[in-house]
């Protein structure tokens, strides 16, 4: 009797990276209702995890880790695999179950993340010629980014034309203090618009740790969310180097020398602040 086939691989597991925004500019409004942005898009080492299996034809979604308050088919992982399946006339169908780490509408990207997975994960199970910028583009401005997996990139448009760039590695301290900002919300706040971002120079100034990155959505939240700039103040009293806002909030980050350090500073503040969502992490 011969050995059996092996079997096709029906199941990957991936995780949806965190980003942070190393600057992020708006150049103004588009005729199609998006903004022009310049920014700097950063994999971190945090993130959701994703478990794609095939399965029976349909799309089935479990969430675990937290209370989404939507539809399993308004979920951007639901959508990301209806329209892969959909690109490439697929019979099969699948079965997704997502383990929420990042708080949502928090600027790290978690949705967008958990969407660009979930086509990479397809297009390991399924490859087909299928456009996976188009289809990441399709489903948000960050998706492309992730879709790409990338660990650094500028980015431009309205988010999907990706530079890749070759960064110093960073350590970092998050802290979100449990209030959502939409990305609606924030860039309805806008009452200014800045210039290009000048990445070489933001690139040595990271190499320094010196680092100077505007977001220009940072002033409007923090008018309409004064918490955040609370965050930003405890993350400069602890000592770390180029704060910012990543995103549209509310998250907030800043730079530590090394992990020990990053590692420090988030405890200092998880101490100090036990209601807020803090974690030291870094690029890559």
């Amino acid at each position: 009797m011969g050995r059996p086939l092996e079997r096709a691989e029906v199941t990957v597991q991936l995780t949806a990276h965190a980003k942070v925004n190393l600057g992020l500019s708006l150049l103004g409004r588009r005729g199609d209702g998006f903004h022009e942005i310049d920014t700097v898009m950063v994999r971190l080492d945090l993130g959701d995890q994703l478990t794609v299996a095939l399965g029976a034809p349909g799309v089935r979604l479990r969430v675990a880790g937290a209370e989404l308050g939507i539809p399993p088919e308004e979920n951007l992982v639901y959508r990301a695999a209806e329209a892969y399946l959909g690109a490439c006339s697929s019979a099969c169908g699948v079965d997704l179950t997502l383990v929420k780490h990042l708080p949502a509408a928090a600027g790290l990207g978690g949705g967008s993340s958990d969407a660009g997975a979930t086509l990479r994960a397809l297009a390991q199970l399924r490859p087909a010629a299928v456009d996976l910028a188009a289809l990441a583009a399709a489903l948000g401005s960050d998706v492309p980014f992730f879709a790409r997996d990338l660990p650094a990139a500028r980015a431009t448009g309205r988010g999907e034309v990706l530079t890749p760039l070759e960064l110093p590695p960073l350590h970092l301290v998050l802290a979100n203090p449990g209030v959502a900002v939409s990305a609606r919300d924030a860039y309805g706040y806008v009452a200014r618009y800045g210039g290009p971002l000048d990445v070489p120079a933001l690139v040595a100034g990271l190499a320094r740790y010196e680092p100077d990155y505007p977001n220009d959505l940072e002033p409007g939240v923090i008018a309409r969310v004064p918490v955040v700039g609370e965050v930003l103040a405890a993350l400069r009293g602890a000592g770390l180097r180029g704060v910012r806002m990543s995103g549209s909030g509310s998250t907030c980050f800043g730079l530590a020398t090394s992990a020990a350090a990053a590692a420090r500073a988030a405890a200092d503040l998880a101490r100090a602040h036990p209601a807020w969502w803090v974690r030291a992490a870094k690029t890559g």
